[in-house]
């Protein structure tokens, strides 16, 4: 099934809805509602923000305040979202800025209607034209939103990445001969990796991602995607720590039990 259908911005908050917290997939619905339709200004903390069509600006316990979920919770979903290469996200001076990766999938440049599909897209070309130039001038994150590290929707630009191919923002796999950068693994040692320990979780890490079955195996930015990675790795370390008693496993036990039986036959056969 393909194509579209209209849902009028603003359905969400009809009162039969604002008693019940927003599931996952509302919570996207409203993430989509309220990106910007087209380039404008969003005024927060006392700056002013210039906001590119497809991005929204919000303080994140409004958004919290309207899912109806803790903080906590949100920023897990957008870590999702943005891992999933569904959307990127940038936080600072309290305010976060959301950009929708591939925008026009879910909006049309014009109104429905406006223009006849042959123009509609014309103009979706031109848009993303535009957006591209614009995006290349200045990388700035009040200026367009955005950081180095988080490429702005329908932006055609190249990211080189650990020496893989040119990629758009559809992301691409991990190249099948790829190998742990020097700069990774250091990176991974600083953040509190023990060096073969690093250079363990980057086998993992390169036989995980080659196997990763269709559009999930896709990333944009396999950097980041790296240092989320080692970041799961330290916390699961500190919360399932090497133990110095822990429980013996039944072939230790077998084998416990029949060095013990031996020398015991063995005390036994040399009692005069």
């Amino acid at each position: 099934m393909s194509g579209y259908y209209l849902m009028h911005r603003g359905w969400m908050d009809n009162p039969a809805f604002n008693d019940e917290p927003y599931s996952r997939r509302d919570a996207w619905m409203w993430i989509i509602e309220n990106a910007n339709y087209a380039d404008g200004r969003w005024s927060a903390n006392g700056k002013t923000i210039n906001l590119k069509r497809g991005q929204i600006c919000r303080p994140l316990r409004k958004i919290a305040e309207a899912w109806q979920w803790d903080e906590a919770k949100v920023r897990r979903f957008l870590a999702r979202l943005k891992n999933d290469a569904m959307l990127e996200c940038v936080a600072d001076a309290g305010v976060t800025v959301i950009s929708v990766c591939n925008y026009d999938d879910y909006q049309f440049p014009a109104r429905v209607g406006d223009a006849a599909p042959d123009a509609r897209v014309t103009q979706d070309r031109r848009i993303t034209d535009a957006l591209t130039k614009e995006g290349n001038k200045d990388n700035s994150l009040f200026a367009n939103a955005q950081r180095e590290d988080a490429p702005a929707p329908l932006s055609a630009q190249v990211v080189s990445i650990a020496g893989a191919k040119p990629k758009s923002t559809t992301g691409t796999r991990l190249p099948s001969d790829w190998e742990l950068p020097a700069e990774w693994r250091q990176w991974a040692i600083d953040t509190g990796l023990d060096p073969p320990t690093a250079d363990r979780e980057g086998e993992k890490f390169a036989d995980y991602w080659r196997t990763k079955p269709g559009a999930g195996g896709r990333r944009t930015e396999w950097e980041l995607v790296w240092r989320n990675w080692v970041r799961r790795a330290l916390e699961y370390r500190h919360e399932h720590p090497p133990h110095a008693h822990r429980r013996e496993t039944a072939t230790e036990a077998t084998d416990r039990r029949r060095t013990g039986l031996t020398a015991a036959v063995a005390r036994r056969m040399g009692e005069p």
